[in-house]
């Protein structure tokens, strides 16, 4: 069964400028909003502890956040580090993501208590320096004066401070004391504060200087893969094929940012992937479209340009609709039935094929036409010698056909008229 008849002419084309329009603005609306609202970060990016929780009976959310409401009152230090919680799996299942994105949160009493009974036992002034490290884990970095201190008596010191772990350091007199991890903090929390029974299935805790270096690769990775796409597509083709695949993609890729952004959905290692596949999905629906044009460009030497692009576009419609409607089907499922693991990438996907079927017909393939207008123009730029080149033979071709012309016209005038005999 056809998807679309096979005389279908839809002049896809001949709406490239309103189309361009209607994405021009898309695009400047996803980046403002990039800008000025910024991403929904997640811990990925920005550092932080996320917990898995499942209990065993029925407990509300409510109850959860409320007991974990003490940790966040007793971190007066913590900046903008407010415990999130949300409730995840099927009705009757008391699953709950814990998230903290502020690698400090939770630790400023413990710092106190440890200082505290440091100088309690060696001086106000045996502590030199005391620095919270977020990168290694949560640990405090000890440098003291006077002579070295053994590690038994300074963890004697700190010993009634569930948790707290010293382990000497490279340098003298410096020392590392190893806090009690946020994860056990409301592990603790949570069962003094709540009388049921549950278990920690995952805990998963980022460095912010590791996730601000995820952040970069990911964005890097982005920028190779569309720099590899135009070289791959002038390589294939020709060099006025390239930058409409490029915008379509970029252009997939903005807008389902922007998108992500007005739904506060979270941006994390998952979204770099979808958006990555988004890529290469998108291409491969470009390609097989710029195949076809580039089969009628050989086959219709004298045909038009624009009227070739609206014929391959429509010809290979329903296998473009086939694919769309498959995939987004797929994604549709794994999206409602998925549950919140996977539901950032199936939304990623979902959004990228309604997005790229839109831009491989109305961005890419027009952008041909574009690249056409152009390449006496950029020629005469990047390539004048040959640029030069083209219009002396062009002159010259022009000038033969002259003069051809003019002898056909001689050689009609000087013919010898045939005049009919009297007789």
């Amino acid at each position: 069964m056809n998807i679309i008849k096979p005389d279908t002419n839809i002049d896809f084309v001949g709406t490239r400028h309103i189309a361009g329009g209607i994405s021009l603005l898309l695009v400047i609306v996803s980046i403002a909003l990039f800008v000025v609202k910024g991403p929904n970060w997640g811990i990925d990016f920005t550092g932080g502890t996320e917990i898995h929780l499942d209990f065993t009976e029925q407990v509300d959310i409510a109850e959860v956040r409320g007991a974990l409401s003490a940790i966040a009152a007793s971190d007066q230090a913590s900046s903008g580090g407010e415990i999130a919680v949300q409730q995840i799996g099927a009705d009757g299942d008391y699953e709950f993501i814990v998230r903290i994105q502020d690698p400090e949160f939770g630790t400023k009493g413990v710092k106190d208590d440890i200082k505290l009974a440091l100088e309690k036992t060696f001086g106000a002034t045996w502590i030199d320096e005391l620095a919270f490290d977020a990168q290694v884990g949560s640990r405090l970095t000890v440098s003291y004066t006077g002579s070295p201190t053994p590690i038994p008596d300074i963890q004697a010191a700190v010993g009634h401070i569930d948790g707290a772990n010293v382990q000497s350091a490279l340098d003298d007199n410096t020392i590392y004391v190893r806090l009690p991890g946020l994860s056990a903090q409301i592990e603790d929390t949570l069962r003094s504060e709540i009388a049921r029974d549950f278990e920690v299935l995952k805990v998963d805790s980022v460095g912010p200087k590791v996730g601000g270096e995820l952040r970069r690769q990911g964005f890097s990775a982005l920028v190779f893969t569309l720099a590899l796409v135009m070289i791959y597509i002038a390589v294939r083709f020709e060099l006025a094929f390239a930058p409409g695949a490029v915008l379509a993609l970029i252009h997939d890729v903005v807008v389902v940012t922007g998108i992500f952004v007005i739904t506060g959905h979270e941006f994390n290692l998952p979204m770099v992937g979808a958006l990555l596949t988004i890529i290469g999905y998108s291409l491969n629906d470009t390609i097989v479209i710029y195949d076809r044009i580039r089969e009628n460009m050989r086959r219709y030497r004298r045909r038009d340009t624009a009227s070739l692009i609206n014929a391959s576009i429509n010809e290979t419609l329903g296998r473009t609709l086939a694919t769309s409607i498959t995939t987004g089907l797929a994604m549709t499922a794994f999206l409602v039935l998925g549950g919140p693991v996977i539901e950032t990438f199936a939304l990623a996907i979902l959004l990228g094929v309604i997005f790229g079927t839109y831009s491989t017909i109305f961005v890419a393939s027009p952008t041909i036409l574009i690249m056409e207008d152009m390449r006496p123009h950029l020629e005469r730029i990047f390539s004048p010698v040959a640029a030069r080149k083209k219009a002396e033979e062009e002159a010259a071709g022009a000038s033969t056909a002259a003069g051809a012309r003019r002898e056909e016209r001689r050689a009609r005038r000087d013919a010898p008229v045939d005049v009919p005999d009297a007789g």
